[in-house]
């Protein structure tokens, strides 16, 4: 496990209620935005598998996916991610919430924008990709003055 993913885990099993799940992978990424784990009562449910999104928003993140520029609309595997993620504009200091799967089983990791693994509490694994957004702390917009006319 790499330093960031042993200092932002707080869970070591999961947490299943009737409504939904609080997960260690989930928990640990949403751990390094600085989001306290009682702030939140799940991290997925039957409903919404991407309940973390919401969070983050709520705590004054920006989310939103980069399928399309990481070429991963269909479902490619984590080493073609990787190696688009080398090829795109974006540097170590840009994070990326990714989203894996194997046959049942989902997962969450955080990846910098060269494609290195920031946050992963099932390392080794091989899951092929969901969803890739990445996560940049949201920007108020400017008041513009009103032209008076």
């Amino acid at each position: 496990m790499t330093t960031a993913t042993i200092q932002n885990r707080t869970l070591q099993n999961h947490i299943n209620h009737s409504k939904g799940t609080k997960t260690v992978c989930v928990t640990t990424c949403l751990n390094f935005f600085n989001i306290p784990f009682d702030s939140y009562h799940y991290t997925s449910s039957d409903r919404n598998r991407d309940t973390y999104k919401s969070v983050l928003r709520r705590f004054g993140w920006s989310v939103r996916s980069k399928k399309s520029e990481f070429k991963a609309l269909k479902s490619i595997t984590m080493t073609q991610l990787r190696r688009n993620m080398k090829k795109s504009i974006y540097s170590c200091s840009d994070y990326f919430i990714v989203h894996g799967y194997q046959s049942k089983a989902g997962h969450l990791m955080v990846l910098n924008g060269n494609g290195e693994t920031v946050i992963d509490t099932a390392e080794g694994s091989k899951w092929r990709i969901a969803g890739v957004s990445i996560v940049e702390p949201q920007v108020e917009p400017v008041a513009t003055p009103e032209v008076w006319q």
